[in-house]
């Protein structure tokens, strides 16, 4: 192969590279999510990812590189083919593993919030119960991405527990991963809202039980027993105040 034509070559190796990355890694990592979701013993609700192409994180953006690197050997096997087709293979395939072994991944369920960072690494789970919000946080980044250029912008789920510590969650791209994030975050605050009533529900009862009030108020009469009970209620969210220790 003449100098001019791997010069002409080059930008199409490079391509290759990273086009064979997506199309294989895309495929991996939905095999690797259905063969061990984060979530066990309850159905995922909603997920997010950190995508390689859209993120403008230093991790995803070698990733990247590597990618497109990965494509010179096909160029070469071009030119000298024999063990430069194995060796085009071996460096694709290493790409995966390492996109792989720095995926990070979100998902919530009815009761608890999961998320992992590598594939290897550990599945931090996150009972709903010890949540106190979440919200979701958008930052704008300096990099480069294939996808936004410098433009890009970075998004992520916050959560504060009721301890008062914040768990930063993975994040991912802001334009292309805003929705997904803020799914988990709507179902997230959904959850946390339908456990406050329960829990309020399960307070009323036992107020109920303990003054004596009927379970019911008649249709269209006056509810003298609910006044009592909310009066009640708060009496007794105001002792418990009181009686938590400080620290």
């Amino acid at each position: 192969m003449k100098p001019y034509q791997i010069v002409f070559a080059l930008p199409f190796a490079l391509a290759f590279g990273l086009v064979a990355h997506f199309l294989v890694a895309k495929g991996v990592k939905v095999v690797l999510w259905a063969w061990a979701p984060l979530a066990s013993g309850e159905p995922e609700a909603a997920s997010y990812e950190r995508k390689v192409y859209h993120t403008a994180d230093k991790p995803m953006m070698l990733v990247a590189a590597a990618a497109a690197l990965a494509g010179l050997p096909w160029l070469a096997a071009l030119a000298a083919g024999g063990l430069w087709w194995v060796a085009g293979f071996l460096c694709v395939g290493a790409v995966i593993v390492l996109d792989v072994l720095w995926w990070e991944r979100v998902a919530v369920s009815a009761h608890y919030l999961w998320f992992q960072r590598g594939f290897r690494g550990k599945v931090h789970q996150v009972a709903l119960e010890n949540v106190r919000d979440g919200s979701v946080e958008e930052t704008e980044v300096r990099g480069f991405t294939l996808r936004h250029g410098r433009e890009n912008r970075l998004v992520r789920l916050q959560v504060r527990m009721s301890d008062k510590r914040v768990i930063a969650l993975p994040k991912t791209d802001g334009h292309n991963g805003l929705a997904s994030v803020e799914s988990v975050g709507n179902y997230l605050h959904m959850r946390l809202q339908q456990m406050r009533d329960q829990e309020t529900q399960r307070e009323r009862r036992v107020l109920r039980s303990q003054l004596d009030l009927p379970s019911h108020t008649p249709p269209g009469m006056p509810s003298a027993a609910d006044d009592e009970l909310q009066r009640e209620l708060a009496k007794l969210r105001i002792t418990a105040v009181q009686k938590r220790p400080t620290h």
